[in-house]
């Protein structure tokens, strides 16, 4: 690994860093983050792969805001959350992005679980997940966000994104 490879993967680090510390202490991420991130990743890219790699950077920005937007209008998933994604993308390759985005999910699954259990509500959220699903498949579509009636319910979505790049980055390096 270069020393700009280096610098690039510390510097996504550290933005993902910053994104969590904002998630929990205002849940919200920052769009001056995001719009850094965006740029020095472009900034990266053009250095470690030129002008030529310009294309490749936008199609990864672009793809979590294009995939995952229906979540958001389902209020299940934060802009900022997806907008991370696009600044993960803008850092890494396509692989890398979507194992990101796999391993973030499955990270976000077992921290709602655990959230469930230390909040002994895993029932009544199972139930209540049930009902959002069976009414969205009806065409009822209300946002789930909406239908959160406890603070203590509310994910810190941007740690599962931490966590996912994390695992994506052993999968990778063990493969």
């Amino acid at each position: 690994m270069s020393a700009m490879q280096y610098a690039s993967e510390v510097v996504l680090y550290t933005i993902l860093v910053v994104a969590v510390v904002q998630d929990f202490m205002y849940t919200k991420i920052s769009n001056r983050l995001i719009l850094v991130g965006l740029i020095l990743s472009l900034t990266f890219g053009i250095i470690l792969g030129g002008v030529s790699r310009i294309p490749y950077i936008l199609l990864n920005i672009s793809f979590p805001v294009v995939v995952l937007y229906l979540l958001y209008l389902l209020g299940v998933l934060g802009a900022g959350d997806i907008k991370l994604f696009s600044v993960i993308g803008g850092f890494t390759n396509f692989t890398m992005l979507t194992h990101c985005m796999l391993a973030a999910f499955f990270a976000g699954g077992v921290i709602a679980l655990i959230k469930m259990l230390w909040n002994r509500n895993l029932k009544f959220s199972l139930l209540k997940g049930q009902l959002f699903l069976r009414e969205a498949l009806k065409g009822n579509v209300v946002s789930y966000r909406d239908t959160m009636a406890e603070k203590r319910n509310l994910m810190h979505f941007s740690l599962a994104i931490f966590l996912g790049y994390v695992l994506a980055g052993i999968q990778g390096f063990i493969q």
